[in-house]
């Protein structure tokens, strides 16, 4: 049975907020350590400085957060005082996905977010969400992302607060959305999906790529004119993430 892309489930809302809001979470996506409760890292920003990257967020006064890759790829920072953490990313010889964790002691802890950082096509740093609509934390067009179960697409972007703005596939399904107090919105396209198409906001079309082929799965590649990454989330799950360029 395919999961179903949705804004909030499982109790967990998606912080549809400024680039400087964390993401909100719930006691459910905390790793239990020691006997109490040790929360995972929260990542707000990704800012360029220099030929590298700056990734702020917060964590537990003390904790040490790592941003964990594939191929033994790891970026480690400590937290000050009151939680910050600042890490280093260098110079991107192309896209990865990393995994936030947080550690205190011998446990690690896992965020449920995944991180996508590329610099092909313009800075690129988003937060891919589980079955929800990922979150771009760089500029980005009127589109941020595209988000595909094959079933339906959640498509998010931002505007100006309380703007209203008006999305469509295909020339098909429309669908209209009003932009949050941050300029962040978020809409659902039933009954499309896993397939090429054009997506419509307001007045600017985009070409969807669709989702990627058996052998590229959980790759970040080029797709169209932007990057996309398609993932599985159980046997009979996938995710499609599609990131257009700036």
């Amino acid at each position: 049975m395919k999961r179903r892309i949705v804004v909030a489930w499982a109790g967990v809302a998606l912080a549809l907020a400024g680039c400087s809001a964390p993401v909100e979470r719930n006691k459910g996506e905390e790793a239990r350590q020691d006997g109490g409760w040790t929360a995972s890292p929260r990542i707000s920003a990704v800012v360029r400085q220099g030929a590298g990257l700056i990734v702020r967020g917060d964590a537990p006064p003390g904790a040490r957060v790592v941003l964990r890759g594939d191929q033994d790829v790891a970026f480690a920072a400590g937290t000050d005082a009151a939680g910050r953490f600042e890490l280093r990313v260098g110079a991107l010889p192309t896209a990865m996905l990393l995994t936030p964790e947080v550690q205190i002691g011998q446990f690690p802890a896992p965020g449920p977010e995944r991180l996508i950082l590329a610099s092909d096509g313009g800075d690129l740093a988003a937060l891919l969400i589980e079955g929800g609509a990922s979150r771009r934390l760089s500029a980005g067009p009127v589109l941020d992302s595209v988000d595909d179960d094959g079933r339906g697409l959640l498509v998010s972007g931002r505007a100006q607060p309380g703007a209203r703005v008006a999305i469509s596939a295909d020339g098909g399904v429309a669908v209209e959305a009003v932009a949050d107090a941050s300029g962040r919105w978020t809409a659902a396209l039933s009954g499309v999906g896993d397939r090429p198409m054009d997506i419509t906001v307001g007045e600017a079309t985009f070409a969807y790529p669709g989702p990627a082929g058996a052998a590229s799965l959980g790759v970040v590649e080029r797709s169209g004119s932007g990057w996309r990454l398609t993932r599985a989330l159980s046997p009979s799950a996938r995710q499609t993430s599609w990131f257009p360029d700036l």
